[in-house]
């Protein structure tokens, strides 16, 4: 979950340099916020882990596996590569957004064939973007995959296009 910054004393502690929404003396939006989005997945949880098929033997179950399954659903099917760009400029940065598909259910890729549905790039202008581009692929913004993160749905890839001038 995306930190929620309600009172100013959380936005001193992380260092944000920004009103808080309570002296704004506004909240987030009571369908789209984080607190919502979290309230969804926590009662898709709750229904799992409740469901009728389980309801004898509840000791048994693990939420955290049930948690590990729903994230893993988000990306599901999609088959992600990275491109040059990230992978040689942000080493710490690839790694840990690599493992972050992962988690959501993408199949990462090393090398470039038919069966790539996204390449994930900061730049318009590498091979694999040109590539992508070619072959009608999603050339997509490392974001999201964060925003996939954020808010457990898969995002539209339309809203994380990558140009020749993002660089």
């Amino acid at each position: 979950m995306e930190r929620y910054h309600f009172f100013a004393s959380s936005c001193k502690q992380f260092g944000l340099n920004s009103n808080s929404l309570a002296e704004l003396r506004i909240d987030e939006s009571e369908t789209e916020g984080a607190l919502a989005t979290v309230l969804k997945v926590l009662q898709r949880i709750h229904s799992l882990f409740f469901g009728l098929e389980h309801e004898d033997n509840l000791e048994s179950q693990d939420v955290r596996l049930l948690l590990k399954t729903v994230r893993q659903e988000v990306l599901k099917g999609c088959e992600v590569i990275f491109s040059s760009d990230i992978a040689t400029t942000f080493k710490d940065e690839h790694q840990r957004l690599w493992e972050m598909a992962e988690q959501l259910g993408a199949r990462c890729l090393t090398e470039l064939d038919s069966s790539v549905t996204h390449v994930v790039s900061i730049d318009a202008g590498t091979h694999e973007s040109y590539w992508a581009m070619q072959e009608s692929k999603f050339l997509v913004h490392p974001g999201w995959i964060e925003a996939a993160k954020y808010t457990w749905q898969k995002q539209p890839e339309e809203n994380f296009r990558v140009s020749l001038s993002q660089k």
